[in-house]
């Protein structure tokens, strides 16, 4: 296991398990950089996602039978044995994903394995986050931000059991590069967003309680935007995408996963779409991005 206050380690650990075959993850993707309705998107082809499971099936009765090298502690459908970075706290162990897209990309699961993606996130999972993000990687590794997705249920595109956040390079501002949409602080492009998204900025990160306060106040509004899809099976909280960086936490309420063959997970929601061949890409553009979105979330009418 690699040091996770290190981030120069963390992230020749991750090259280690490239060449290995053990992480799936390839330099050469194709790159989309595709504009609709005013909204950027990108699209980033690669068969590191080729046997990446799918969530549409997702139940306590479909756990995986371990293959070979998989390990899965009591109650997890994500074996970490060999991708294991290190504990964070008690509550959580830092991993690396097995299909990754970005360069790396890690997964914090909950220590104990009966945890369910259909949860809310807690405390002790938002202080693992910040974690994460608010000490060495956000430091070290090069100046790069780090940032956490969250995809809470099936219809917001997870595709996990056991409960999972996902740490990952944050795009930069580079010229000709992706820029996420919120990041534009004059929230122009925001405005142009045809979903129901909740958003709350900061000048820096919060502590632990005070993300915890921001999530549950934009969640309750997101369940609101929900209220007309029924009530939710006891435990599960509404299918919703969460995205925190270091200055800002959005929370988009989710009505399904994808649309005829077009599926999208938090970051998707924002416009940044990985896919594992061009079929997958010519459903997006058949549909149009903007309204696969606006279909997955919530319209927003205002």
């Amino acid at each position: 296991m690699s040091n996770i206050d290190d981030a120069a380690s963390v992230l020749a650990h991750f090259n280690r398990l490239v060449a290995q075959g053990v992480v799936f993850y390839l330099d050469n993707q194709r790159r989309i950089l595709h504009e609709d309705k005013g909204l950027n998107f990108e699209f980033r082809i690669t068969a590191a996602l080729t046997n990446k499971p799918s969530g549409t099936s997702l139940t306590p009765t479909t756990l995986p039978s371990a293959g070979v090298g998989d390990v899965y502690q009591p109650g997890s459908d994500i074996s970490i044995n060999n991708f294991a970075i290190g504990p964070v706290g008690d509550s959580h162990v830092l991993a690396f994903n097995k299909f990754c897209v970005v360069r790396p990309h890690m997964l914090l699961v909950t220590a104990d394995g009966f945890r369910r993606q259909y949860e809310a996130l807690d405390l002790h999972d938002l202080a693992a986050a910040r974690h994460v993000m608010g000490s060495s990687f956000q430091g070290g590794g090069g100046g790069r931000e780090y940032m956490m997705l969250y995809n809470c249920g099936v219809d917001a595109g997870c595709s996990r059991l056991h409960k999972h956040m996902q740490i990952l390079p944050k795009p930069g501002n580079s010229i000709g590069g992706y820029r996420l949409w919120l990041d534009d602080t004059e929230d122009m492009v925001g405005a142009m967003i045809p979903f129901k998204h909740f958003l709350a900025r900061f000048k820096d990160l919060p502590d632990a309680n005070g993300l915890l306060r921001v999530y549950l106040s934009l969640l309750g509004n997101a369940q609101a935007a929900l209220r007309d899809q029924g009530e939710n099976k006891p435990g599960h909280a509404v299918a919703h995408n969460v995205v925190l960086t270091r200055r800002w936490m959005v929370v988009i309420p989710r009505r399904r996963a994808g649309v005829d063959g077009a599926d999208a997970n938090a970051a998707g929601m924002l416009g940044m779409v990985w896919l594992s061949d061009e079929d997958r890409l010519k459903k997006w553009l058949e549909v149009g991005p903007a309204d696969v979105l606006t279909q997955c979330g919530v319209p927003d009418t205002r």
